[in-house]
């Protein structure tokens, strides 16, 4: 468990196991991105199943991810101090739309992937907000 960690939770939306990575379970989140996260929570007000959030380098190499993600817990690329993205499953076109509406008004960063949206805050380290398909 990182010592970070009991910064994160008091939030009743995500838990830690739902944010750290799912190969190693370490959990390291960019200074103000679980804030970001709570917001939109509030904003979109439905439940978020998260797919995935932190990766260490090893489990995202292992998964195929790409080596400069903001989903890496250590990014050698970019100063993100931790996790910068998250990825939300979308179960129904109409939660995909509400969410994605949401998310741009936001300034997230939104991919479009198969049933889930890839949400990040790369604006935070001063790169332009991105839509993208997977």
């Amino acid at each position: 468990m990182s010592l970070l960690t009991s910064n994160y939770f008091g939030n009743k939306y995500f838990s830690q196991d739902e944010l750290k990575c799912k190969g190693t379970g370490e959990l390291k989140l960019s200074p103000g991105f679980l804030g970001e996260l709570i917001w939109l929570r509030e904003l979109f007000g439905e439940p978020m199943t998260v797919t995935s959030c932190c990766r260490s380098p090893e489990h995202n190499k292992k998964i195929g991810g790409h080596p400069r993600s903001f989903h890496l817990t250590e990014n050698e690329h970019w100063p993100t101090k931790g996790t910068l993205a998250i990825d939300i499953a979308t179960p129904t076109e109409e939660y995909r739309e509400e969410l994605l509406m949401l998310a741009r008004e936001n300034g997230w960063s939104v991919g479009h992937g198969d049933g889930f949206l890839h949400l990040d805050k790369r604006t935070h380290i001063g790169l332009p907000r991105a839509e993208f398909d997977y």
